[in-house]
């Protein structure tokens, strides 16, 4: 996305207090519920898958090791710093760690993974994935690159 539409959503964000509040607290909350339900999940594969425990657990563990070490190594800028605007929610200038997402790969790795075992769970955690990564972008911590490259290292990891 260009300046220009990133400012342009954070403009109609801050038309309204309510709207800037609900983007705010929907990016914070929707990796808390995805979190939440990633716990539950696991207590439940104990119990009732327990060979599939260590894939459920060293998979999203895995993902996240290789984006962070990838966003420790490639430094990228986020949009706010490339920019130079405040985003609607989430800022920390001069943090260089944009790319990849990791919101969004924690998010698509453990949907996806999820989705292995209860498929119909998995599938609401995926929209629940698509929509925290949106919600990155939108709310100006990256760009569309850095969300889609993570779905894709979520996915990469999911097939192996």
């Amino acid at each position: 996305m260009s300046k220009e539409q990133y400012l342009h959503i954070i403009g109609w964000a801050e038309e309204k207090t309510l709207r800037k509040k609900f983007l705010c607290r929907f990016n914070q909350f929707l990796p808390v519920l995805l979190a939440g339900i990633y716990m539950v999940c696991l207590v439940l594969c104990f119990f009732v898958y327990p060979v599939f425990l260590i894939r459920l657990i060293i998979r999203p563990a895995l993902c996240f090791l290789i984006v962070t070490v990838l966003r420790y190594i490639l430094k990228f800028p986020r949009p706010y710093d490339v920019y130079g605007f405040v985003p609607i929610c989430g800022y920390h200038p001069g943090k260089n760690r944009s790319f990849p997402s990791r919101h969004a790969a924690s998010a698509a790795i453990i949907a996806l993974e999820i989705f292995h075992l209860w498929s119909g769970l998995g599938i609401f955690l995926i929209i629940l994935a698509l929509f925290i990564g949106a919600l990155r972008i939108l709310c100006g911590n990256h760009f569309v690159k850095d969300v889609l490259a993570a779905y894709v290292i979520a996915f990469l990891f999911n097939i192996l």
